[in-house]
């Protein structure tokens, strides 16, 4: 296997035989795979993030090749899928298995059906276990098992009529003819990781080497994860193909953050306004430091609603998102104040003067510095009133306030941890916010730090040692 570095979001083209796969790396920890056949320019992608459709796009026409499918290997819950948005701009059919009930899907396969890329045959594995609607991918040399076998781990059993007997079967079928050297390429990684080895996974995967059928469920279904957030929303629009809208009401939210919703809020005012009044749980990334911190927004679970005291920076705030391909990103229409007189729930500290409240006094105040001026030193002083005048007009009309941003930056509007706020909505930008698809740690296993810390995709605990009767 052979690699090559790739200018987005740090993937890595790797060699499989005649293959050439393209792993995308989400920062929620989910993975991406374009899989191509440089001799035929025919490629495959699998199951596509929302925020990555223009990265694969670029990808593939950046290649010279063409997309003749769209694969998604489950009904995804704990991120919107891409295929909707990418599909269209090649021509691509989707693909997934019938029971996913996905709307737009063209193409329902059946264990042991063949994809054609070029000469290259990709073959299609029904893999329940996960999911009742799961399936795995096998070329010559990979295995694209999505969320059955994860690098240490695998999938949780315990929602969308998962069912852990099954999963063992499964995985334990899948793998029994296959050589050591297979290159495996799960559907979630929470440290960094692209691929692994079937002979690594079988020296060192705790749940291969738990054989024995009753104790391996034991131990899965033992202490369950958090369901993954927003699981209902993302279920319906990975189902039905329905777009996140672009701004959201305040009562919805409210409903939303009593359901324990709370995580995928992103605050966008600054330190000072999030002390003095906030939703629980919400992350806080100033909009001065949106750009800087993009792998933490995306890192929130979608649909990912951003708040500001009113809703205007909020939208600026989008602006600047979308200018960065991140996508699932909805207004909190009238912000906080909007959310609050709702009944939202919110927690106050220390009261401060609001950013709008401090440009009417500063602008005041320039304005009347500017009279001053022209009265005692000279008349051409009246044009700094002027600009100043001017510049409110501006922001009346733009909706883009520059004293509001400069403001914004000043001492009293920071708060301590400004730049590490909104621990609540995650431990780092590569983890989960909250849930997804991992089963848990055990309390005694010693490898929390191999998964993530609030669910996942994947397993998060181990299986008891194999000696033990627990």
């Amino acid at each position: 296997m052979s690699t090559t570095t790739s200018p987005v979001r740090g993937a890595t083209a790797q060699s499989i035989g005649s293959l050439k796969i393209v792993p995308f790396l989400h920062p929620q920890g989910c993975r991406t795979y374009l899989i191509g056949d440089p001799d035929s320019g025919q490629s495959l992608a699998l199951d596509v993030h929302l925020d990555l459709v223009k990265d694969v796009a670029d990808r593939v026409r950046a290649e010279g090749w063409s997309l003749p499918y769209v694969v998604d290997t489950h009904t995804h819950a704990d991120h919107p899928s891409g295929a909707g948005d990418l599909a269209p701009q090649f021509g691509s059919t989707r693909i997934a298995h019938k029971a996913a009930h996905h709307r737009g899907v063209a193409r329902h396969p059946d264990d042991g059906d063949r994809l054609h890329l070029g000469d290259q045959v990709v073959t299609i594995r029904h893999a329940p276990g996960h999911t009742p609607d799961h399936l795995v991918l096998l070329t010559d040399g990979a295995l694209f098992s999505g969320d059955t076998l994860f690098i240490g781990g695998v999938a949780r059993t315990d929602f969308l009529g998962g069912d852990a007997g099954q999963l063992h079967d499964t995985i334990h079928a899948l793998i029994a003819d296959l050589p050591d050297e297979t290159v495996v390429y799960p559907g979630h990684d929470y440290e960094g990781r692209t691929s692994t080895s079937l002979g690594n996974e079988r020296a060192n995967n705790p749940w291969l080497r738990l054989s024995d059928r009753s104790a391996f469920v034991k131990a899965l279904t033992a202490n369950p994860p958090p369901r993954p957030a927003n699981m209902d929303d993302l279920l319906r629009l990975n189902r039905e193909g329905v777009k996140i809208p672009d701004r959201i009401d305040a009562a919805t939210v409210a409903e939303r953050v009593r359901q324990g919703g709370a995580t995928s809020v992103v605050d966008v005012r600054m330190g000072a306004e999030y002390e003095s009044e906030h939703i629980p749980g919400s992350r806080l990334i100033p909009l001065d430091q949106i750009e800087q911190r993009l792998e933490e927004v995306m890192a929130v679970p979608a649909p990912r609603l951003l708040l500001c005291r009113t809703g205007n920076r909020a939208f600026m705030a989008r602006d600047t998102l979308v200018r960065h391909n991140v996508a699932g990103l909805s207004v909190v229409e009238g912000g906080i104040e909007a959310y609050r007189r709702l009944g939202g729930d919110v927690k106050t500290g220390v009261q401060r003067m609001s950013l709008e409240r401090q440009v009417r006094i500063g602008a005041g105040l320039l304005v009347i510095l500017g009279a001053l001026l022209a009265w005692l030193v000279h008349p051409l002083f009246i044009a700094f009133a002027a600009m100043i005048g001017a510049g409110l007009v501006f922001a009346g009309v733009t909706d883009r306030c520059g004293m509001a941003l400069v403001l914004a930056k000043a001492p009293w509007n920071r708060a301590r941890g400004d730049e590490a706020a909104g621990t609540a909505g995650g431990c780092a930008a590569s983890l989960p916010a909250a849930g997804g698809c991992a089963a848990s740690l055990p309390a005694a296993g010693g490898c929390a730090a191999s998964a993530p810390t609030a669910g996942g995709c994947a397993a998060t605990h181990l299986p008891p040692p194999l000696d033990s009767d627990a």
